[in-house]
């Protein structure tokens, strides 16, 4: 059954619907579909990261409802065109079953003005899809009231009473700059840029006071990096005691040859206090986005590393100093909105980070542990779960 609905929702993707306004809006995509809701995409040319386990596209969507009426996201579409503009691949998420798969994504109930944001569903590949260009189908539903939300859950996926097209298309990531491990030692990406991790859902600008909307991530591709022991454990003893992490007071190391163009070394580390974390009372405006002891590097190509919640005095470089790969800038410590220490690491698109957009960052010459083996790795991404350790 589950079979001829997809079927026929094929077809009518591909074809035509009932409703003129919604055929008018498939059969040609450069028309104005505002008057229903308006979709960005953040950001606006999403990048396809690629390794040997398939590519990866992080972006974020956001949608405003246009209309007079509270809209239900019933159903999202993609559809997948390699370079000649063949279809290669088509994904669908509905509200179909005990448990749909759009409930994943939160509220999908819009009203009229507001917006709702969530990441791409739509994030991994397997390595032997081409991806050209993406064709985005938004299906929405009337919800003005508690007869029509309860009527919604009983339609079919291909009965819906609005629907917006988007059209995509990626760019492929190549990277500009050779980067190493800013750590030593045996290493757990702690959290990543997966579909999971709250890296890629930070956002500066609020909607309608009610939700994040995200303009600019320079966070999307960022890493927490946690020293382990052989077992895995990042602790001994109690975590209450920032000594006892094995990453606090490790040496951070220039990922790549760069110019510091800004330090902070100033800011107390946080303490525990019982199981409370005991926070330093700092001048108004000292530490805003919570970054704590920090160093900014330009990489050149328009490639700036960030490297934060250093302990306090550690840092030994200053603003201006041309540095060299490899070379120690200070150590790990619990400063800033930190929760446990760690070092929090990304490459950002600007030397100003609240106005910078994430970019990947790729790394040369490590290994990558996967229980008994141990495999080399020239050069490639590193995600959330990862146990890696650098050979250089």
């Amino acid at each position: 059954m589950r079979k001829n609905l997809v079927l026929i929702g094929t077809l009518l993707f591909l074809n035509s619907f009932k409703s003129s306004a919604v055929v008018t809006a498939y059969k040609d995509p450069k028309i104005d579909s505002s008057s229903v809701a308006s979709i960005k995409i953040t950001p606006a040319r999403p990048l396809v990261e690629k390794d040997i386990y398939g590519y990866y596209l992080n972006f974020d969507i956001v949608i405003k409802n246009q209309t007079a009426h509270a809209l239900e996201l019933s159903s999202i579409e993609i559809a997948i065109k390699d370079g000649t503009g063949k279809l290669v691949q088509r994904k669908f998420m509905d509200h179909n079953g005990q448990s749909p798969e759009l409930a994943a994504l939160g509220n999908m109930v819009i009203k009229p003005g507001e917006s709702i944001s969530f990441f791409n569903p739509f994030h991994t590949f397997t390595p032997d899809v081409t991806i050209a260009s993406l064709k985005y189908g938004f299906f929405f539903n009337y919800a003005d009231n508690q007869q029509q939300t309860e009527s919604n859950k009983h339609r079919l996926p291909m009965d819906f009473d609005a629907s917006v097209v988007k059209l995509i298309t990626p760019e492929v990531y190549i990277a500009k700059n050779e980067y190493h491990l800013p750590l030593k030692g045996k290493i757990i990406v702690w959290d990543g840029h997966d579909f999971y991790s709250d890296n890629r859902r930070s956002g500066d600008d609020v909607a309608d006071g009610k939700i994040n909307i995200i303009s600019k991530n320079p966070n999307r591709y960022a890493y927490d990096l946690m020293s382990i022991d052989r077992s895995g454990s990042m602790y001994h003893g109690s975590p209450f005691k920032k000594e006892n992490w094995y990453v606090f007071g490790k040496p951070v190391f220039v990922p790549s040859n760069g110019k510091i163009i800004e330090v902070q070394n100033e800011i107390p580390d946080n303490e525990f206090n019982g199981k409370i974390i005991q926070a330093p009372k700092l001048a108004a405006n000292t530490d805003p986005k919570g970054m704590g002891n920090h160093v900014i590097i330009d990489h050149g190509n328009g490639e700036y590393s960030v490297m934060q919640h250093l302990e306090m005095g550690s840092i030994t470089v200053k603003a201006g100093q041309l540095v060299k790969g490899g070379q120690q800038i200070g150590s790990v410590g619990f400063s800033g909105a930190a929760i446990y220490p760690r070092l929090h690491y990304t490459v950002i698109s600007s030397p100003k980070e609240l106005l910078a957009e994430g970019i990947p960052s790729y790394f040369n010459d490590y290994k990558l542990y996967r229980g008994t083996l141990i495999l080399p790795v020239k050069r490639s991404r590193i995600d959330s779960g990862d146990i890696v350790e650098s050979e250089k």
